[in-house]
């Protein structure tokens, strides 16, 4: 393992973009990419993940430095673009729209993708996180001394500061979730935390429940049903603000 402006103008633009994103799931995906022109002749697999198995979708050669990909999925999904002689992937948040993708022969993982709004989701998600993450950057090299030095109450006074700042990325992959019922990576962001036992089911069920069809539909999505479902009994929902 993924932010006003004045609100007349940002009610038009997300009463569009809900319009768009239907039109473009209705046609289709079409993605295209480019790559050193030395690959040519190459294949190129479109593969995904389905039942812990890594299954070929599709496969094309490149020409002239480029290749492309067309069809249809009726729920967004991860996949992964893999090209012949090279082990690492490019993983792309595939969506019924027009995605371009510009790969890197010797780094896939620093390629660019466009024209996909769930990976510009994605991307925002794991900026976002990441932040977070990383205050806790500083403080290894301070555990590592208090460790070496067998200084209990220092390594206890680390060990809470890491606990608070995962709880505080705990707290804004829920939030996300909440606040983005029609983003994919809100599905994603929610089923990061299904194994933080300080989070209850009623917690997830709500943020769940109002999550869009079309996100629902997901992979992500589908997983949380299934752990919501693994429980007979549900307790009422929680009313949060």
């Amino acid at each position: 393992m993924y932010k006003l402006i004045p609100i007349i103008f940002f009610l038009f633009s997300l009463n569009s973009c809900k319009q768009s994103e239907k039109e473009n799931y209705a046609n289709g995906y079409l993605l295209s990419g480019s790559i050193e022109s030395v690959l040519n002749g190459k294949l190129v697999y479109l593969k995904t993940q389905e039942n812990k198995k890594i299954k070929i979708l599709d496969s094309t050669n490149i020409k002239n430095g480029k290749f492309q990909f067309q069809g249809n999925i009726d729920r967004p999904m991860v996949y992964g673009i893999y090209f012949e002689d090279i082990k690492d992937v490019i993983g792309v948040f595939m969506e019924n729209d027009t995605i371009y993708i510009e790969a890197y022969k010797d780094s896939l993982v620093k390629s660019k993708i466009t024209g996909s709004t769930t990976h510009d989701d994605y991307l925002d998600f794991i900026k976002q996180s990441n932040n977070i993450v990383s205050k806790m950057n500083h403080l290894f090299p301070i555990f590592q001394k208090a460790r070496a030095e067998n200084d209990a109450d220092k390594l206890e006074e680390i060990n809470a500061q890491m606990r608070a700042i995962n709880e505080e990325n705990t707290k804004f992959a829920i939030q996300y979730a909440k606040q983005h019922p029609d983003s994919y990576i809100s599905a994603l962001a929610l089923q990061s935390v299904l194994t933080i036992p300080t989070i209850n089911k009623d917690t997830i069920a709500k943020i769940y429940n109002n999550f869009s069809d079309y996100v629902n539909k997901g992979d992500f999505a589908m997983e949380i049903a299934q752990y919501l479902d693994s429980d007979q009994s549900l307790d009422s929902i929680i009313n949060e603000n």
